[in-house]
């Protein structure tokens, strides 16, 4: 895309050589101080808002990062299979997130295992619903590129698809695990007395008023960015045969259901898991 520049305004120049010849074009605006910029107020309000325990979650975000880019991608590249990759990723940053954000108790242990579980629940899923609806990563955009570069490397295609739903849940799920698991131990801590059947009670009616909120977000995170496609539909009056059997209707759908499915899913592990926690005894005696 063609970018105008003007006068003062500082922007990113490609420079090509050809024997003597120099020809330069404008690539871009300079966006880096900007997109930096941006980063660290997040960082300052995260840190600001949320104290110690703010800034261990931005630790805990960059660290996510560095797996997603410094792992899972050179996993791709050298032909690992990418549900494998994600899941991998998605326990490594569990657990150190999980721990700068309780330290060792455990909340962070049943948010830990709740979270690995509704993650995987949710791969299973997505690719369960792929199987029988005929989608694979073979059909999302940009699939031609991506096709191009698995000749050069050993990227499987097929299933970076799946392992982009198991990222993309992730942190719902880590969210909704976190929030049952230090519920109830809160709840716990205030009346010891307390059983793990009604332990358990509580963690599932804390769930259940989570259970819309979170599913609801994660299919408008996926419809969002589906929106461009939502317009043409609309603008060219598609019948209603075309739009349900559509590869990206499809695979929306896939999206945001097996995720929501993970987060529901969730709610009644990591309730049975922290209750049994709270109530064993050679639990206590280690923690």
């Amino acid at each position: 895309m063609a970018q105008i520049a003007k006068k003062n305004m500082k922007v990113i120049v490609s420079i090509s050589t050809s024997g003597n010849k120099y020809v330069a074009s404008v690539y871009s605006y300079n966006r880096e101080p900007i997109l930096y910029g941006f980063v660290a107020l997040f960082i300052l309000i995260l840190w600001a808002i949320g104290g110690k325990k703010g800034l261990k979650s931005a630790v805990g975000l960059i660290f996510t990062f560095i797996c997603i880019i410094f792992l899972f991608i050179p996993m791709l590249y050298k032909g690992y299979s990418p549900f494998l990759g994600a899941v991998i990723v998605g326990i490594l940053t569990t657990i150190v997130t999980m721990y700068l954000i309780a330290g060792l108790s455990v909340k962070t242990i049943a948010s830990i295992l709740g979270t690995i579980s509704g993650v995987i629940i949710a791969g299973v899923f997505a690719t369960a619903f792929g199987y029988f609806a005929k989608i694979s990563g073979y059909n999302v955009t940009e699939v031609e590129e991506l096709v191009f570069l698995a000749t050069k490397t050993h990227i499987n295609v097929g299933g970076i698809l799946f392992a982009g739903i198991l990222i993309a849940s992730l942190g719902a799920v880590m969210d909704v695990s976190i929030s049952i698991a230090s519920t109830i131990n809160e709840i716990y801590d205030k009346n010891q007395n307390l059983n793990y059947k009604q332990l358990f009670n509580s963690g599932i009616n804390v769930g259940r008023d989570m259970m819309g909120t979170m599913s609801n977000t994660l299919i408008l995170a996926f419809t969002g960015g589906t929106i461009n496609t939502l317009i043409l539909i609309y603008s060219y009056s598609m019948k209603y045969n075309q739009i349900v059997n559509m590869y990206s209707v499809g695979i929306e759908v896939m999206q945001g259901i097996s995720g929501s499915i993970g987060v529901i899913l969730t709610v009644p592990l990591v309730s049975f898991i922290t209750a049994k926690l709270l109530t064993s005894k050679a639990i206590k005696r280690i923690i």
